[in-house]
């Protein structure tokens, strides 16, 4: 078992600094993903009471990017069990799972958080805005989870992560992609990339990419949202006028 998951952390090692070098990334900072979920039985509130621990929830997110511990949140499109993630910056996954703890809306038992990380991608995709934007900004993140055919001694792989590699930066460099990179912990979950485009896009993209082609990589694509010049230009968003 020991063999196995060494052989694991290797090749999470080798894609994360295969793709640093691709983007070129000469920052340490450490990034990690909260997965912000719905449990099983939330409690249920009153429409004021729900109101009001949204807008505490918001002012949260705020005073957390303010503080520089959070550099990325946004919701899901969908209704799915996935309500958002926070994206944040911190030494060690208790740390950021610690402050995500601190959210009102997981408090009050709305959400519970799932902590992954480090997450090992290009610092620079992310940008830092100096004043609040109330405009959002459509994408689709894809889950990269294991595929069929994933194994701990895929056949082939040194091979395919070339081509895989090649093939990932031939999308950013076009703009379809705003951030990826794989997780260096342990988990099914082996990694994130954001799309610039809508989900049927990237499922299509997605396709093309030889280690999904080759099931090492299963992609899971999901509407997403986030504030509008925070990641490369998504696909703008217009929110729909109040009935």
């Amino acid at each position: 078992m020991k063999k196995v998951y060494s052989t694991v952390a290797a090749i999470l090692v080798l894609l994360g600094l295969a793709l640093a070098q691709t983007q070129q990334s000469t920052d340490h900072t450490q990034f990690f993903v909260v997965f912000l979920k719905r449990p099983a039985n939330p409690p249920q509130l009153e429409k004021d009471a729900a109101e009001k621990l949204q807008a505490e929830h918001m002012a949260n997110i705020r005073k957390m990017y303010a503080e520089n511990k959070l550099v990325v949140a946004g919701p899901f499109g969908e209704d799915l069990a996935l309500r958002g993630i926070f994206v944040l910056t911190a030494n060690s996954a208790e740390q950021a799972k610690s402050w995500a703890n601190e959210d009102p809306a997981v408090k009050a038992g709305r959400l519970e958080v799932e902590v992954r990380g480090p997450w090992q991608i290009r610092p620079e995709s992310i940008h830092h805005l100096t004043e609040d934007t109330n405009e959002l900004e459509q994408y689709t993140l894809v889950l990269l989870n294991k595929g069929e055919k994933w194994s701990a001694d895929f056949p082939g792989l040194k091979e395919l992560l070339p081509q895989h590699l090649a093939f990932m930066k031939d999308l950013f460099n076009s703009g379809k992609i705003a951030v990826a990179g794989p997780f260096s912990d342990k988990g099914d979950l082996l990694g994130i990339a954001i799309y610039t485009t809508d989900p049927a896009e990237a499922a299509k993209l997605e396709q093309g990419d030889p280690l999904v082609k080759a099931q090492f990589f299963k992609p899971e694509s999901h509407l997403w949202f986030t504030g509008k010049g925070i990641l490369a230009p998504g696909i703008p968003f217009k929110r729909r006028p109040a009935q």
